[in-house]
Protein backbone atom coordinates (compact mmCIF):
# COMPACT_ATOMS: atom_id res chain seq x y z
CA UNK A 1 0.00 0.00 0.00
CA UNK A 2 1.46 3.30 -1.14
CA UNK A 3 1.53 6.26 1.08
CA UNK A 4 0.24 10.00 -0.43
CA UNK A 5 1.23 13.07 1.10
CA UNK A 6 4.46 14.26 3.30
CA UNK A 7 5.91 12.51 5.78
CA UNK A 8 5.54 14.33 8.78
CA UNK A 9 8.82 12.86 10.21
CA UNK A 10 10.96 14.55 7.24
CA UNK A 11 8.97 18.20 7.90
CA UNK A 12 9.76 17.77 10.99
CA UNK A 13 13.62 16.82 10.39
CA UNK A 14 13.61 20.08 7.65
CA UNK A 15 12.27 22.29 10.26
CA UNK A 16 14.47 21.51 12.64
CA UNK A 17 17.46 21.64 9.76
CA UNK A 18 16.40 24.89 9.13
CA UNK A 19 16.41 26.27 12.35
CA UNK A 20 20.02 24.92 13.12
CA UNK A 21 20.92 26.29 10.17
CA UNK A 22 19.71 29.93 11.11
CA UNK A 23 21.48 29.79 14.58
CA UNK A 24 24.79 28.84 13.34
CA UNK A 25 24.73 31.42 10.92
CA UNK A 26 23.60 34.07 14.09
CA UNK A 27 25.90 32.35 16.49
CA UNK A 28 28.81 32.93 13.32
CA UNK A 29 28.01 36.17 12.09
CA UNK A 30 31.34 37.58 12.77
CA UNK A 31 32.94 34.77 10.50
CA UNK A 32 29.88 34.31 8.00
CA UNK A 33 29.41 37.92 7.43
CA UNK A 34 33.43 38.31 6.19
CA UNK A 35 33.17 35.21 3.82
CA UNK A 36 29.46 36.73 2.75
CA UNK A 37 31.48 40.22 1.65
CA UNK A 38 34.27 38.00 0.29
CA UNK A 39 32.27 36.18 -2.11
CA UNK A 40 30.08 39.12 -3.00
CA UNK A 41 33.62 41.54 -4.47
CA UNK A 42 34.69 38.11 -5.71
CA UNK A 43 31.91 38.16 -7.66
CA UNK A 44 31.59 41.57 -8.74
CA UNK A 45 35.13 41.95 -9.74
CA UNK A 46 36.19 38.52 -11.74
CA UNK A 47 35.11 39.42 -14.76
CA UNK A 48 37.59 42.49 -14.33
CA UNK A 49 40.25 40.59 -12.71
CA UNK A 50 39.99 38.25 -15.68
CA UNK A 51 40.69 41.11 -18.23
CA UNK A 52 42.97 42.87 -16.46
CA UNK A 53 45.48 39.99 -15.64
CA UNK A 54 45.32 39.02 -19.59
CA UNK A 55 46.78 42.75 -20.11
CA UNK A 56 49.33 42.28 -17.36
CA UNK A 57 50.16 38.90 -19.02
CA UNK A 58 50.57 40.23 -22.77
CA UNK A 59 52.88 43.22 -21.35
CA UNK A 60 55.20 40.67 -19.04
CA UNK A 61 55.23 38.55 -22.51
CA UNK A 62 56.43 41.41 -24.30
CA UNK A 63 58.97 42.61 -21.82
CA UNK A 64 60.14 39.07 -20.88
CA UNK A 65 61.13 38.84 -24.71
CA UNK A 66 62.59 41.85 -25.05
CA UNK A 67 65.21 41.34 -22.28
CA UNK A 68 65.19 38.01 -23.59
CA UNK A 69 63.85 36.15 -20.82
CA UNK A 70 62.39 32.64 -21.50
CA UNK A 71 58.32 32.86 -20.50
CA UNK A 72 57.29 30.30 -18.03
CA UNK A 73 54.57 29.55 -16.24
CA UNK A 74 55.68 31.65 -13.44
CA UNK A 75 55.22 34.74 -15.52
CA UNK A 76 51.17 33.86 -15.89
CA UNK A 77 51.18 33.46 -12.03
CA UNK A 78 52.67 37.05 -11.32
CA UNK A 79 50.19 38.17 -14.09
CA UNK A 80 47.51 36.18 -11.92
CA UNK A 81 49.08 38.03 -8.97
CA UNK A 82 49.34 41.91 -10.36
CA UNK A 83 45.60 41.87 -11.91
CA UNK A 84 44.03 40.67 -8.92
CA UNK A 85 46.00 42.97 -6.76
CA UNK A 86 45.16 45.79 -9.36
CA UNK A 87 41.43 45.28 -9.48
CA UNK A 88 41.28 45.01 -5.11
CA UNK A 89 42.76 48.49 -5.06
CA UNK A 90 40.59 50.05 -6.98
CA UNK A 91 37.64 48.09 -5.80
CA UNK A 92 38.77 49.20 -2.31
CA UNK A 93 38.91 52.90 -3.02
CA UNK A 94 35.87 52.98 -4.55
CA UNK A 95 34.02 51.70 -1.15
CA UNK A 96 36.56 53.71 0.40
CA UNK A 97 35.11 56.94 -1.23
CA UNK A 98 31.33 55.71 -1.04
CA UNK A 99 31.98 55.07 2.46
CA UNK A 100 32.67 58.42 3.07
CA UNK A 101 29.90 60.27 1.04
CA UNK A 102 27.44 58.18 2.40
CA UNK A 103 29.05 59.24 6.31
CA UNK A 104 28.77 63.12 4.68
CA UNK A 105 25.20 62.64 3.95
CA UNK A 106 24.78 61.66 7.29
CA UNK A 107 26.70 64.70 9.50
CA UNK A 108 24.68 66.74 7.25
CA UNK A 109 21.81 65.45 8.34
CA UNK A 110 22.40 65.73 11.82
CA UNK A 111 23.91 69.31 11.45
CA UNK A 112 21.01 70.80 10.33
CA UNK A 113 18.96 69.52 13.68
CA UNK A 114 18.32 72.99 14.82
CA UNK A 115 16.46 73.89 11.22
CA UNK A 116 14.71 70.63 11.54
CA UNK A 117 12.85 72.27 14.42
CA UNK A 118 12.34 74.97 13.38
CA UNK A 119 11.01 74.13 9.14
CA UNK A 120 9.93 70.35 10.05
CA UNK A 121 8.53 69.89 13.63
CA UNK A 122 7.10 73.85 14.16
CA UNK A 123 5.27 73.76 11.09
CA UNK A 124 4.26 69.75 12.25
CA UNK A 125 3.23 70.63 15.83
CA UNK A 126 1.33 73.76 14.67
CA UNK A 127 -0.69 71.78 11.88
CA UNK A 128 -1.76 69.29 14.96
CA UNK A 129 -2.52 71.87 17.12
CA UNK A 130 -4.42 73.54 14.70
CA UNK A 131 -6.51 70.37 14.26
CA UNK A 132 -6.64 69.61 17.90
CA UNK A 133 -8.08 73.43 18.76
CA UNK A 134 -10.44 73.64 15.33
CA UNK A 135 -10.87 70.09 14.05
CA UNK A 136 -10.88 67.65 16.61
CA UNK A 137 -10.68 69.21 20.41
CA UNK A 138 -9.84 67.37 23.00
CA UNK A 139 -7.62 64.30 20.45
CA UNK A 140 -4.85 64.55 22.73
CA UNK A 141 -6.68 63.34 25.69
CA UNK A 142 -8.66 60.66 24.16
CA UNK A 143 -5.46 58.70 23.21
CA UNK A 144 -3.81 59.68 26.09
CA UNK A 145 -0.76 61.90 25.25
CA UNK A 146 0.33 65.32 26.36
CA UNK A 147 -0.40 68.44 24.86
CA UNK A 148 1.62 69.51 21.79
CA UNK A 149 2.71 72.76 23.30
CA UNK A 150 4.38 71.40 26.32
CA UNK A 151 6.18 68.92 23.76
CA UNK A 152 7.34 71.53 21.80
CA UNK A 153 8.12 73.77 24.87
CA UNK A 154 10.72 70.82 26.00
CA UNK A 155 12.15 70.01 22.65
CA UNK A 156 13.03 73.71 22.39
CA UNK A 157 14.18 73.61 25.71
CA UNK A 158 16.66 70.47 24.97
CA UNK A 159 17.74 72.75 21.91
CA UNK A 160 18.56 75.59 23.94
CA UNK A 161 20.46 73.85 26.59
CA UNK A 162 22.46 71.98 23.47
CA UNK A 163 23.65 74.96 22.35
CA UNK A 164 24.45 76.67 25.71
CA UNK A 165 28.81 76.34 25.88
CA UNK A 166 29.79 74.69 29.38
CA UNK A 167 31.48 77.16 31.47
CA UNK A 168 35.29 76.24 31.71
CA UNK A 169 36.53 75.43 35.36
CA UNK A 170 40.05 74.93 35.67
CA UNK A 171 39.47 71.81 38.39
CA UNK A 172 37.82 69.62 35.79
CA UNK A 173 40.28 70.01 33.70
CA UNK A 174 42.13 66.97 34.82
CA UNK A 175 38.82 64.88 35.14
CA UNK A 176 38.19 65.98 31.69
CA UNK A 177 41.39 64.90 30.46
CA UNK A 178 41.46 61.70 31.80
CA UNK A 179 38.18 61.21 29.84
CA UNK A 180 39.84 61.70 26.42
CA UNK A 181 42.19 58.43 27.20
CA UNK A 182 39.06 56.05 27.11
CA UNK A 183 37.34 57.93 24.19
CA UNK A 184 40.83 58.12 22.15
CA UNK A 185 41.40 54.44 22.95
CA UNK A 186 38.09 53.23 21.92
CA UNK A 187 38.62 54.89 18.36
CA UNK A 188 41.99 53.23 17.89
CA UNK A 189 40.06 50.07 18.78
CA UNK A 190 37.94 50.93 15.86
CA UNK A 191 40.18 51.49 13.81
CA UNK A 192 42.49 48.87 14.29
CA UNK A 193 39.06 46.68 13.73
CA UNK A 194 38.08 47.72 11.08
CA UNK A 195 41.47 47.46 9.26
CA UNK A 196 42.16 43.95 10.00
CA UNK A 197 38.32 43.11 8.88
CA UNK A 198 39.37 44.98 5.47
CA UNK A 199 42.74 42.83 5.45
CA UNK A 200 40.86 39.59 6.06
CA UNK A 201 38.37 40.09 3.29
CA UNK A 202 40.60 41.40 1.27
CA UNK A 203 42.58 38.20 1.50
CA UNK A 204 39.42 36.08 1.46
CA UNK A 205 38.89 37.65 -2.00
CA UNK A 206 42.26 37.15 -3.25
CA UNK A 207 41.76 33.73 -2.47
CA UNK A 208 38.08 32.99 -4.08
CA UNK A 209 39.25 34.94 -7.02
CA UNK A 210 42.57 33.03 -7.64
CA UNK A 211 41.13 29.62 -6.19
CA UNK A 212 38.37 29.91 -9.19
CA UNK A 213 40.81 28.86 -11.73
CA UNK A 214 42.39 25.85 -9.37
CA UNK A 215 38.71 24.73 -9.32
CA UNK A 216 38.22 24.59 -12.74
CA UNK A 217 41.53 22.78 -13.44
CA UNK A 218 40.07 20.43 -10.86
CA UNK A 219 36.94 19.84 -12.17
CA UNK A 220 38.31 18.76 -15.68
CA UNK A 221 40.13 16.29 -14.00
CA UNK A 222 36.72 14.61 -12.93
CA UNK A 223 35.44 12.26 -15.12
CA UNK A 224 32.74 13.95 -18.25
CA UNK A 225 29.21 13.50 -16.71
CA UNK A 226 30.37 14.62 -12.82
CA UNK A 227 32.58 17.73 -14.78
CA UNK A 228 29.57 18.71 -16.82
CA UNK A 229 27.40 18.96 -13.71
CA UNK A 230 29.80 21.07 -11.01
CA UNK A 231 30.53 23.54 -13.93
CA UNK A 232 26.84 24.39 -15.05
CA UNK A 233 26.44 24.87 -10.98
CA UNK A 234 29.60 26.48 -10.57
CA UNK A 235 28.51 29.03 -13.71
CA UNK A 236 24.94 29.28 -12.67
CA UNK A 237 25.78 30.23 -9.58
CA UNK A 238 28.39 32.96 -11.10
CA UNK A 239 26.32 34.09 -13.77
CA UNK A 240 22.61 34.67 -12.11
CA UNK A 241 23.96 37.00 -9.33
CA UNK A 242 26.37 38.50 -11.19
CA UNK A 243 23.84 39.60 -13.79
CA UNK A 244 21.38 40.62 -11.16
CA UNK A 245 23.91 42.80 -9.18
CA UNK A 246 25.17 44.89 -12.83
CA UNK A 247 21.18 45.02 -13.59
CA UNK A 248 20.71 46.45 -9.87
CA UNK A 249 24.06 48.49 -10.35
CA UNK A 250 23.20 50.35 -13.61
CA UNK A 251 19.28 51.20 -12.25
CA UNK A 252 20.74 52.35 -8.41
CA UNK A 253 23.14 54.65 -10.66
CA UNK A 254 20.60 55.94 -12.76
CA UNK A 255 18.20 56.66 -9.63
CA UNK A 256 21.06 58.48 -7.93
CA UNK A 257 21.45 60.33 -11.16
CA UNK A 258 17.90 61.38 -11.42
CA UNK A 259 17.59 62.13 -7.66
CA UNK A 260 20.58 64.20 -7.54
CA UNK A 261 19.75 66.24 -10.83
CA UNK A 262 16.17 67.08 -9.19
CA UNK A 263 17.79 68.80 -5.83
CA UNK A 264 20.14 71.16 -7.93
CA UNK A 265 17.09 72.14 -9.95
CA UNK A 266 15.75 72.71 -6.65
CA UNK A 267 18.25 74.86 -5.64
CA UNK A 268 20.86 72.81 -3.72
CA UNK A 269 24.61 73.08 -4.43
CA UNK A 270 26.07 70.25 -6.56
CA UNK A 271 28.35 68.93 -3.54
CA UNK A 272 25.14 68.34 -1.79
CA UNK A 273 23.29 66.95 -5.07
CA UNK A 274 26.03 64.72 -5.42
CA UNK A 275 26.18 63.23 -1.93
CA UNK A 276 22.17 62.96 -1.88
CA UNK A 277 22.43 61.26 -5.27
CA UNK A 278 25.63 58.50 -4.13
CA UNK A 279 23.19 58.13 -0.72
CA UNK A 280 20.18 57.20 -2.93
CA UNK A 281 22.25 55.12 -5.21
CA UNK A 282 23.31 52.67 -2.29
CA UNK A 283 20.53 52.63 -0.21
CA UNK A 284 18.80 51.83 -3.37
CA UNK A 285 20.38 48.40 -3.34
CA UNK A 286 18.01 47.43 -0.30
CA UNK A 287 14.62 46.36 -1.52
CA UNK A 288 11.58 48.21 -0.22
CA UNK A 289 13.38 50.02 2.66
CA UNK A 290 16.26 51.03 1.31
CA UNK A 291 14.19 53.52 -1.01
CA UNK A 292 12.56 54.76 1.95
CA UNK A 293 15.18 55.57 4.09
CA UNK A 294 16.38 57.05 1.86
CA UNK A 295 13.26 59.53 0.30
CA UNK A 296 12.73 60.22 4.32
CA UNK A 297 16.38 61.05 4.75
CA UNK A 298 16.17 63.63 1.57
CA UNK A 299 13.05 64.70 2.62
CA UNK A 300 13.75 66.03 5.96
CA UNK A 301 17.17 67.80 4.88
CA UNK A 302 14.94 69.82 2.10
CA UNK A 303 12.45 70.68 4.58
CA UNK A 304 15.63 71.82 6.79
CA UNK A 305 16.61 74.05 4.18
CA UNK A 306 13.70 74.89 1.96
CA UNK A 307 10.12 74.60 4.06
CA UNK A 308 7.72 72.18 4.54
CA UNK A 309 6.06 71.95 1.01
CA UNK A 310 9.56 71.80 -1.01
CA UNK A 311 10.14 68.73 1.73
CA UNK A 312 7.16 67.17 0.59
CA UNK A 313 8.03 67.79 -3.24
CA UNK A 314 11.22 65.99 -2.15
CA UNK A 315 10.27 63.18 -0.82
CA UNK A 316 7.32 62.93 -4.21
CA UNK A 317 10.30 63.28 -6.73
CA UNK A 318 12.27 60.45 -4.63
CA UNK A 319 8.82 58.13 -4.51
CA UNK A 320 8.90 58.91 -8.87
CA UNK A 321 12.15 57.85 -9.39
CA UNK A 322 12.36 54.91 -7.50
CA UNK A 323 9.00 53.43 -9.01
CA UNK A 324 9.91 54.65 -12.90
CA UNK A 325 12.92 52.74 -12.29
CA UNK A 326 12.12 49.70 -10.30
CA UNK A 327 8.79 48.97 -12.41
CA UNK A 328 9.06 50.74 -16.17
CA UNK A 329 13.00 51.13 -17.21
CA UNK A 330 14.70 47.89 -15.06
CA UNK A 331 11.97 45.48 -16.96
CA UNK A 332 11.60 46.77 -20.12
CA UNK A 333 15.92 46.64 -20.54
CA UNK A 334 17.13 44.10 -17.93
CA UNK A 335 14.55 42.00 -18.08
CA UNK A 336 13.39 39.34 -15.29
CA UNK A 337 16.98 39.35 -13.84
CA UNK A 338 15.69 38.53 -10.03
CA UNK A 339 14.58 34.51 -9.80
CA UNK A 340 12.89 35.65 -6.77
CA UNK A 341 9.89 36.43 -6.11
CA UNK A 342 8.88 39.80 -3.70
CA UNK A 343 7.44 37.86 -1.09
CA UNK A 344 10.88 35.85 -1.02
CA UNK A 345 12.20 39.03 -1.19
CA UNK A 346 10.89 40.76 1.60
CA UNK A 347 11.28 37.92 4.14
CA UNK A 348 14.93 37.30 3.26
CA UNK A 349 15.69 41.29 3.83
CA UNK A 350 14.10 40.08 7.43
CA UNK A 351 15.55 37.24 8.35
CA UNK A 352 19.12 38.18 6.82
CA UNK A 353 18.93 42.10 8.54
CA UNK A 354 18.21 39.56 11.62
CA UNK A 355 20.90 37.21 11.59
CA UNK A 356 23.85 39.87 10.06
CA UNK A 357 22.84 43.03 11.04
CA UNK A 358 23.25 46.04 7.99
CA UNK A 359 25.14 44.28 6.36
CA UNK A 360 22.78 41.18 5.77
CA UNK A 361 20.24 44.08 5.03
CA UNK A 362 22.46 44.81 1.73
CA UNK A 363 23.40 40.69 1.42
CA UNK A 364 19.95 39.56 1.69
CA UNK A 365 18.63 39.41 -1.94
CA UNK A 366 22.36 37.91 -3.38
CA UNK A 367 23.05 35.66 -0.82
CA UNK A 368 19.27 34.22 -1.30
CA UNK A 369 19.39 33.99 -5.07
CA UNK A 370 23.14 32.33 -4.38
CA UNK A 371 20.84 29.49 -2.32
CA UNK A 372 17.90 28.89 -4.25
CA UNK A 373 20.07 28.99 -7.40
CA UNK A 374 22.04 26.16 -6.00
CA UNK A 375 19.20 24.36 -4.64
CA UNK A 376 17.88 24.45 -8.28
CA UNK A 377 20.74 23.31 -9.69
CA UNK A 378 21.11 20.09 -6.75
CA UNK A 379 17.72 19.00 -6.05
CA UNK A 380 15.88 20.47 -9.29
CA UNK A 381 12.50 22.66 -9.28
CA UNK A 382 11.59 21.37 -5.80
CA UNK A 383 8.66 23.07 -3.84
CA UNK A 384 11.21 24.55 -2.27
CA UNK A 385 12.35 26.39 -5.17
CA UNK A 386 9.15 27.17 -6.71
CA UNK A 387 7.99 28.83 -3.35
CA UNK A 388 10.91 30.86 -3.52
CA UNK A 389 9.89 32.41 -6.80
CA UNK A 390 7.06 33.53 -5.02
Amino acid sequence: MNRTGTDPFRVVMLIVALLFTLVILKLGAPIFVKVAIAVFFALLISPAVKKTTYGVDRLLRRLFKKYRRRGDRSQSNLAAIIGTALVLVMALFIVSVFFFLIYGSMSMLVSRKDDMMSNVIHPVVEFVDKAQTEWIPGIYSRIGLEDVKDITTAADSISLVEKTPPAFNLEDSALSFTSIVPTAAGLVGTVTNVLLNTVLITMLTVFMVNGRRMFSKKLREMDTVTHIKYQRMVRAVETVPRKYLLAKLITSALTGILIGGGLAIMGFQLDEAFIWGITAMVFNFVPFFGSLAAGLMISLYVMSLKGFQLGLIGALMVIVVNNVVSNIIEPSYFGDVLPIGKVTILLCVIVWGYLWGIIGIFMAVPVTIIVKVLLEEAFGRNSMVVFMEV
